[in-house]
């Protein structure tokens, strides 16, 4: 599924392949309206970078690199991946009999594989994202774009603590244990009359909101005039993953520690129980075996937020366009939950909407739920608080890589994934902090176009795919960029601070 790039993310594959960084601001502007006004085409600016000094300065370190290490470095610029034997071996050979360094980038990327033309275009978005927002004196030239997998539950824990003892305007509370004994915590930063929840993973096997929640969790609690002026006005409370266990399996299956066959699935907790399928009030659940669920029930109960937004993964859907879709919506359609209710999560969804306009990345899209109580888009808001269901994709590639071995790196588009969630969050924190949440028309979230049809990954990418002791994966180039481009590193954390020109809020 190969994808036609737009203009400014043509412009950052060079930036990218050539000079292995994302655009400076002053750069990419000035490129940009080169190629608008038809003074120049991208060839020329090609050419014009790699006779930089800027260039010819990486081209000698990298020649300095011993084992065509060089192969991997400009893999790793254009597709944040290690290159694999055949393309070290191939590219060495192109090399040596002279191609030049423009050709040899656009081979690369006019020869990416359907994994890597999907890298290529979460990098460059990211990084675009990152340009068109930083400001030439915070615009960083080493800030890495892509992050590498995801937190473990320990590295969680370790982040969630140093983010309580770095920041007074974070309080951190152990709210509860899972089934395992591993500790449940609940976060809240901001003093505003206004309440806002998140939950990120409720199923072991979705893990993006959760990453999400922590780069946004460690922005909101900054200095960042931004930060300040919605923690007046907003309270945000988050329980980042819910189901520690379920992770801890899916820990266990990819790294073949664990057998699928014998394992309990970790989308479910450790007494085989999906925690989204305990939220109806009216039934009798012994709370014994679902002490994650009554954890975040007690959380609710304290704070009595007025919007929770609960944080999934989901399978891959291709929409009329032809592209997947990255991001699907949904507010309570139960009968029995009150219209102002559902009104509330309507309006969060189109906040969330309006949160995405700076990004392009992705497709948002509505998710086709039913009406059953039991899960918590529908039971939580019986019970009286609002709440939206948020669903992104990659559950089938980490779920074929815990259970069936898949190969693929997929670092960069689950980076671009975890700032599509970043965005989402800022959206609905920046309606309900600058006062216009309560003046969106919920209306407009019906207007959010259908979910497209489920496609499986294999009718995705063909035969380009290897599995588990089948050999290496056959990839071949693509650009990605991944989250950290938008944020501000911390020195203990590594965890960020977005740089959106302070998210564009005064």
């Amino acid at each position: 599924m190969m994808t036609t790039l737009s203009i400014e993310k043509n412009l950052q594959t060079l930036y990218l392949g050539i000079l292995g960084r994302a655009a400076d601001p002053d750069g990419f502007h000035y490129w940009l309206e080169q190629i608008e006004s038809g003074s120049v085409d991208m060839d020329g600016v090609s050419a014009f970078m790699l006779q930089s000094e800027e260039f010819q300065a990486r081209r000698i370190e990298l020649s300095e690199l011993e084992d065509n290490e060089w192969i991997n470095e400009v893999y790793q610029s254009l597709f944040a991946r290690e290159a694999e034997t055949e393309g070290i071996e191939y590219w060495s050979e192109q090399a040596s009999a002279g191609l030049s360094p423009q050709a040899l980038l656009q081979a690369l990327i006019g020869g990416a594989s359907p994994t890597d033309a999907e890298a290529l275009e979460a990098y460059a978005s990211i990084a675009n994202f990152y340009s068109s927002s930083v400001d030439a004196d915070s615009y960083d030239a080493e800030r890495p774009l892509v992050q590498d997998g995801f937190r473990s539950n320990e590295q969680l824990y370790q982040d969630l603590e140093a983010l309580d003892a770095i920041y007074d305007t974070l309080s951190l509370e152990q709210v509860g244990e899972s089934l395992e004994g591993r500790p449940l915590y609940s976060a809240t930063v901001g003093e505003g009359a206004r309440q806002l929840m998140i939950v990120t993973q409720q199923h072991g096997d979705e893990p993006t909101g959760t990453e999400a929640a922590m780069h946004f969790l460690e922005w909101l609690s900054g200095d960042s005039e931004a930060a300040q002026a919605l923690r007046e006005q907003v309270t945000l409370t988050v329980m980042p993953r819910v189901n520690p266990d379920g992770f801890e399996r899916w820990e266990g299956l990819v790294a073949g520690e664990l057998d699928p066959e014998t394992t309990i699935d970790p989308r479910r907790n450790s007494e085989d129980i999906d925690l989204n399928r305990t939220w109806d009030s009216s039934e009798v659940i012994d709370a014994s075996l679902i002490p994650e669920t009554t954890a975040v029930r007690q959380v609710v109960e304290a704070i009595q937020p007025e919007l929770i937004l609960d944080y999934h993964n989901q399978n891959n859907y291709i929409n009329e366009s032809g592209k997947l879709d990255t991001m699907s919506v949904l507010w309570p359609t139960n009968d029995d939950v009150d219209p102002t209710i559902t009104a509330t999560a309507q309006q969060a969804a189109v906040a969330i909407s309006q949160g995405l306009d700076d990004f392009d990345y992705g497709y948002l899209s509505l998710f086709p739920g039913g009406d059953t109580p039991q899960i918590a888009r529908n039971g939580i808001a019986i019970d009286g608080v609002p709440t939206l269901l948020i669903e992104q994709r990659g559950l089938e590639e980490l779920s074929l890589k815990a259970l069936e071995g898949l190969e693929l790196d997929f670092d960069a588009v689950s980076s671009a994934i975890v700032l599509e969630g970043v965005l989402s969050m800022l959206g609905v924190v920046e309606a309900m902090g600058q006062n216009s949440f309560d003046s969106i028309d919920p209306a407009l979230a019906t207007l959010i176009p259908e979910r497209g049809e489920r496609i499986e990954f294999d009718e995705i990418y063909a035969e380009e795919i290897e599995w588990a002791g089948e050999g290496e994966e056959s990839h071949q180039g693509e650009i990605v960029a991944g989250l950290d481009t938008l944020m501000e590193s911390t020195p203990i954390i590594g965890t960020s601070q977005p740089l959106h020109q302070e998210l564009l809020v005064a």
